[in-house]
């Protein structure tokens, strides 16, 4: 089969032919039909995730048909259509029995670095990983279900807990998770700020439903955020940005205000002021990708029509070191989708 390695960190995609994974017993082979492509593929790839190892395969965001079943498998069986979560869970701990299992006690690592990914046409994925899809949802659809709609459903929904005409301040919300972000937001009856770089992003946050928008190019988006709030400060903050976004972020926070962080790839540390927190009670909460069943609740929204997946291109292997470029750039908008 054709695949993309990465043979060293810092150096190219290279593809190349490669053998057909075999799946083991408790495991299913998945033809790839799509793979979305992400900014943590660039951490990785960049040698800046510290437990991964060359050579590697890419890619996690992933939908495709199952061809085979280990003997262990019985939740799904070939011919099905699914999608996949991201992470290698145990499955026996106390927060997987209780549907927390991205906080995993016995974590096994991430599909597309701790096993190869969907950067090719074959890939196996654990059983228990795979969700199935609905014949209404296209494969690159469903490819950026798990991953730029999961995120922030669970972010949203079971962190924050956004309320019905609370304010949402959403940081990057231009790009593949934020652009989701909005759509849920808005369904879940809030008003919502959409903070990004560049009139391009700003323009589909306006016409995802984005109240507000502040291009960040021109630096702290507070003043903005207190006016739009009557001074009062947003209720929920989804950073997804990080360091470079925080400060603002903390000043836009509303008395009472959860801010929960998805997500910093501008930089590794976040400072706020312990005065600060107690005398505003603020909650500062990190939220870490989607659980199983949420995945089918998004599935399911999807289905309905009443969340759009956004994919804005869909291309072969060979265009995947020039996607890669355009990601780096900042360049993409919503999500772009790999077709092996």
């Amino acid at each position: 089969m054709k695949a993309l390695v990465v043979k060293e960190f810092g150096g190219p995609l290279i593809l190349e032919d490669v053998p057909v994974p075999q799946p083991g017993a408790d495991e299913a082979l998945i033809r790839v039909k799509a793979c979305a492509v992400d900014q943590f593929d660039l951490t990785i790839r960049d040698g800046k995730f510290p437990t991964a190892k060359t050579p590697i395969i890419l890619g996690h965001e992933i939908a495709g048909v199952v061809e085979a079943v280990g003997a262990n498998a019985d939740n799904v069986k070939p011919g099905d259509r699914v999608t996949s979560t991201l992470y290698l869970t145990c499955g026996r701990c106390r927060y997987c029995l209780t549907g927390r299992e991205t906080i995993c006690a016995d974590f096994k690592g991430y599909i597309g670095i701790h096993t190869p990914g969907a950067y090719a046409e074959y890939t196996t994925i654990p059983a228990v990983n795979l969700v199935k899809l609905p014949e209404s949802i296209s494969f690159p659809e469903g490819s950026v279900i798990a991953n730029a709609i999961g995120t922030p459903y669970h972010a949203l929904t079971k962190r924050a807990k956004a309320r019905l005409g609370e304010r949402v301040i959403i940081t990057g919300a231009g790009g593949g998770v934020g652009a989701h972000a909005i759509q849920l937001a808005k369904r879940m009856g809030t008003f919502v700020m959409a903070v990004d770089i560049g009139e391009e992003k700003l323009a589909l946050a306006r016409d995802l439903g984005a109240d507000v928008v502040f291009d960040a190019s021109s630096g702290d988006f507070s003043a903005a955020a207190r006016k739009w709030t009557n001074d009062e400060g947003a209720d929920v903050i989804l950073e997804l940005v990080g360091t470079a976004t925080f400060e603002s972020s903390l000043k836009s926070l509303a008395r009472g205000g959860r801010m929960v962080i998805v997500g910093s790839h501008t930089g590794a540390e976040l400072k706020a002021s312990p005065q600060a927190l107690i005398a505003n009670e603020w909650e500062i909460l990190g939220s870490r990708n989607v659980a199983k069943r949420e995945l089918a609740e998004v599935i399911a929204l999807v289905a309905a029509g009443r969340v759009k997946p956004i994919v804005t291109g869909t291309y072969p292997l060979e265009e995947a070191e020039w996607l890669h470029q355009r990601l780096r750039k900042q360049e993409i908008i919503g999500r772009i989708v790999l077709e092996p």
